[in-house]
C-alpha cells in the first residue's frame, strides 16, 4: 500500500511503566474543526456493551500547544471549543488489566493491546489513514497485526476500522513462522516453553490452515499472525477473529489435557478470516462502537464457522469420524437439554446477544446458544443441499459464491442474498424456505432423524447417570471464578454452597480453570476454598449423580447408495461435480 507522508491522526503508545497497568496515549489530529466530537468505543470484540471509557484516566487537550477545554457530552464523548486547530493533541492514560484475547492487559510479564479499548477516534473522520508508534521497556519486542509504515518503528492503518482489528503483543515472546500456499503465518506465543511443544503447535495449524485455504479456494493474505496465550494464572480464556490474524487463549493446565480443544478454537477462529471478516452479513455494517449492531446473524457467523471449525478437524485429520460423530453428539445433547429452545430461535439468541454479560441470561431456562444451535443448523443445512442434488452441491459451494460475490467485491450480503444463493445451487430443495422458517426464525424441533437420515446416519438415545457437581460456575472478567448457579437439593447445595461465591481452590490446589464434570467420578469428594464477602471458607461435598438423555449418532449400515454418497462427500468435502472435474 502506498502510505501518505504523514497521516492527518497520530497515535502514541507508551507502556514504560507496566506495573502501573497503564497505557499513556498521544492522539495528534490535524486541522481540526471547531466544535469536533472525539468518542471512545462502548463495544468491541464481544456482543456486549462494555463502556470502555470507564477506564480513561487524566485526558487533558491541547490546542496548537494551547490547553483545550474538552466538554464531556456524554459517556463515550467528548467536544472541542469553538476555536479551529492546526493540530488537536490529547494526552491521557488507559488502564489495562484484563488478562483476555478480548480486553487489554500491560503487567510485568507482558502487553496485550486490543485498540478499541484504548484509543479515541473522531466520529466524522473515522475513513482517514492513521498511524501508531510505540515505547517499550528494555528487552521487549513487538508484534501486531498493524502494516509497517514508511518511518522506522512506525505502524500503519487505512482507516480506524482497520486499526483496531489489528491487536498487537508486546513483551519477551517466542515467535515461530511457516510458509504455506504463497504467505507466511506467523506464530506468537506468551507462555512458558515448559508448557506447550512448538513442533506440534505448528504442525496442528499447518493442518488447519491448508484445510481451510483449500476449502475456500483462496489466500486472500500475504501474512497471518497466530497470537497464543497459554497462562498458568487464571485469565479469560477464548478466541477472537482479525481480519489477517487471531489471539487466542487457553490455560496451561487445559491445554494439557485438552489439545483438541485448542485445534478445535483455531479451526474455528481462522474460519473467520472469511465468515463474518470478509463474508459479512449487512446488518454488522457499517460498525456502531458505541450502540452496537443488529446481531440476529450471529447463527451463521458464529455458528456456521463452529460447523465449520469442526469438519475441518475431520478433514484434515485431526479428529476421527468417530470422534466427529461423538462431537456432533454433544451438540444435539447440549441444545435438548436446554428448554428455552422451544421459544428461543437461534436468529433471537443472536439478537439477545448482548444479555449474554448477565449470569442467569445464560441458564438453560432463559436462553440457547447462537454458537451450538447455528453449528447445527449449518450441519443440516449441509445435508439438505447435498441430499437435493444427489451430492453435486454443497454448504461448500455456498460459502465460496458468498466469497466470490460479494466479499471480493467489498459488499456485505442480505439475507435475501443467502437464501437466493442456495436456491441457484440447490433449485430442487423445495424446503428452503421452511427450513429457514422453522429452523433460523423459529423454534420447531430439529429434524435429527429426516436430515441425518439423508447421509444414511440415525441417533440414538439411552438414559445414563452421570457425574453432577450440582452447580454451575463461569469466569468473570476480573479473571474470579464465581459460583452462578447452585440446583437445588444438590450436595453442593446440602454443603453450604451458594451463588456469589468466589472458588479460590479445588482439593487444596490453586483452581485455574472453571470446575466442570469432564473426569470426575460419583461420589468423589471434592473440597472448594471459597471466598464469600470478606469470609473464607471450606465446603467439603462428594460429586453427585444425575440422569440425563445421551445421544449418539451411528452409520445405518443397510443406508443406500445415495446415503451413502451423501456422507462420504459431508465427510470428505466432496461433491461430484468435483469429483468428476478431477
Amino acid at each position: 500500500m502506498a502510505w501518505s507522508a504523514q497521516p492527518s491522526i497520530s497515535y502514541l503508545l507508551d507502556l514504560r511503566n507496566p506495573p502501573s497497568h497503564l497505557v499513556h496515549v498521544e492522539m495528534a489530529v490535524r486541522s481540526v474543526q471547531p466544535h469536533t466530537e472525539i468518542q471512545f468505543p462502548a463495544w468491541n470484540n464481544l456482543y456486549q456493551i462494555r463502556d470502555f471509557a470507564r477506564n480513561i484516566r487524566d485526558l487533558e487537550g491541547e490546542c496548537d500547544g494551547h490547553p483545550e477545554i474538552l466538554e464531556h457530552v456524554d459517556l463515550s464523548t467528548w467536544r472541542t471549543d469553538a476555536a479551529s486547530c492546526r493540530q488537536l493533541t490529547l494526552h491521557y492514560s488507559v488502564l489495562a488489566n484484563e488478562e483476555s484475547p478480548f480486553s487489554s492487559v500491560v503487567n510485568a510479564d507482558h502487553a496485550f493491546l486490543n485498540f478499541a479499548l484504548l484509543l479515541f477516534y473522531l466520529p466524522r473522520r473515522r475513513g482517514e489513514e492513521v498511524s501508531v508508534r510505540f515505547r517499550l521497556p528494555p528487552a521487549w519486542k513487538l508484534a501486531t497485526l498493524l502494516e509497517t509504515g514508511p518511518v522506522p518503528d512506525e505502524f500503519r492503518a487505512g482507516n480506524y476500522d482497520l486499526l483496531v482489528d489489528s491487536p498487537a503483543e508486546a513483551g519477551e515472546f517466542q515467535e515461530y513462522s511457516y510458509a504455506q500456499s504463497g504467505a507466511t503465518y506467523r506464530v506468537i506465543v506468551h507462555a512458558n516453553p515448559d508448557d506447550y511443544s512448538p513442533k506440534r503447535l505448528l504442525e496442528s495449524l499447518q493442518r488447519i490452515t491448508a484445510e481451510e485455504t483449500a476449502l475456500m479456494r483462496e489466500v486472500p493474505f500475504s501474512r497471518y499472525t497466530f497470537i497464543f496465550h497459554f497462562p498458568r494464572s487464571r485469565s479469560g480464556g477464548g478466541g477472537m477473529e482479525h481480519r489477517f490474524g487471531t489471539a487466542i487463549t487457553m490455560q496451561a493446565s487445559d491445554l494439557r489435557r485438552n489439545w483438541k480443544g485448542l485445534e478445535a478454537t483455531a479451526a474455528h477462529e481462522f474460519f473467520h478470516l472469511w465468515n463474518v471478516k470478509r463474508i459479512r452479513p449487512q446488518a454488522l455494517e457499517p460498525i456502531d462502537y458505541v450502540h452496537g449492531n443488529d446481531t440476529r446473524d450471529l447463527w451463521f457467523a458464529e455458528g456456521l464457522t463452529s460447523t465449520y471449525g469442526e469438519l475441518t478437524m475431520l478433514r484434515a485429520g485431526l479428529i476421527t469420524r468417530r470422534v466427529f460423530y461423538d462431537d456432533l453428539a454433544a451438540e444435539i445433547q447440549q441444545l435438548q437439554s436446554r428448554p428455552a429452545r422451544r421459544w428461543q430461535s437461534v436468529e433471537e439468541a443472536g439478537l439477545e446477544a448482548w444479555f449474554e454479560k448477565y449470569p442467569d441470561y445464560v441458564q438453560p431456562e432463559r436462553s440457547i446458544s447462537y454458537y451450538n444451535k447455528g453449528a447445527l443448523v449449518g450441519f443440516l443445512l449441509d445435508l439438505a443441499i447435498r441430499a437435493a442434488t444427489a451430492n453435486r452441491a454443497s454448504l461448500d459451494d455456498i460459502m465460496r459464491a458468498l466469497n466470490q460475490r460479494f466479499a471480493r467485491r467489498g459488499r456485505c450480503f442480505t439475507r435475501k442474498d443467502l437464501r437466493e444463493t442456495i436456491r441457484e445451487f440447490a433449485p430442487t430443495f423445495t424446503r428452503l424456505d421452511a427450513f429457514f422458517a422453522d429452523y433460523v426464525s423459529g423454534t420447531r424441533e430439529l429434524d435429527y432423524a429426516y436430515y441425518l437420515g439423508l447421509a444414511g446416519l440415525k441417533l440414538e438415545t439411552s438414559e445414563a447417570a452421570r457425574p453432577a457437581l450440582g452447580f454451575r460456575a463461569a469466569r468473570a472478567y476480573d479473571n474470579i471464578i464465581r459460583v452462578e448457579e447452585v440446583e437445588a437439593n444438590s450436595n453442593a447445595e446440602q454443603a453450604g454452597l451458594k451463588k456469589g461465591d468466589a472458588l479460590m481452590k479445588l482439593n487444596h490446589e490453586a483452581l485455574d480453570h472453571v470446575p466442570d464434570e469432564r473426569g470426575l467420578r460419583m461420589g468423589e469428594k471434592l473440597e472448594f476454598q471459597v471466598r464469600r464477602g470478606n469470609q473464607v471458607m471450606t465446603i467439603r461435598f462428594d460429586v453427585g449423580a444425575r440422569k440425563e438423555t445421551v445421544y449418539s449418532v451411528e452409520d445405518i449400515q443397510e443406508a443406500t447408495p445415495d446415503q451413502r454418497r451423501v456422507r462420504e462427500g459431508w465427510l470428505k468435502g466432496e461433491t461430484a461435480t468435483a469429483l468428476a472435474t478431477k
